[in-house]
């Protein structure tokens, strides 16, 4: 909701944070425990997990699958 459609200045909910998951692995990779990247990234816990999780499913779907052929088909 933009401030117009809510008939005050003032917005409504919590600011949105940037964050991506590039920057929660960079933290992750120099030692710091979930907590403490969560915390550095003004994120949840979870929310970092989440966007790391993300990624690894985002690069496993881009992997191609192939069926083995059945051995029925070559006899």
């Amino acid at each position: 909701m933009t401030p117009s459609e809510t008939g005050t200045k003032n917005p409504v909910g919590r600011p949105r944070i940037s964050v991506t998951p590039e920057q929660v692995q960079q933290l992750r990779s120099q030692g710091a425990s979930w907590r403490q990247t969560a915390k550095a990234l003004g994120i949840g816990t979870a929310t970092a997990m989440r966007l790391v999780l993300s990624r690894v499913t985002e690069s496993r779907s881009n992997i191609r699958e192939t069926s083995p052929q059945s051995l029925g088909d070559s006899v």
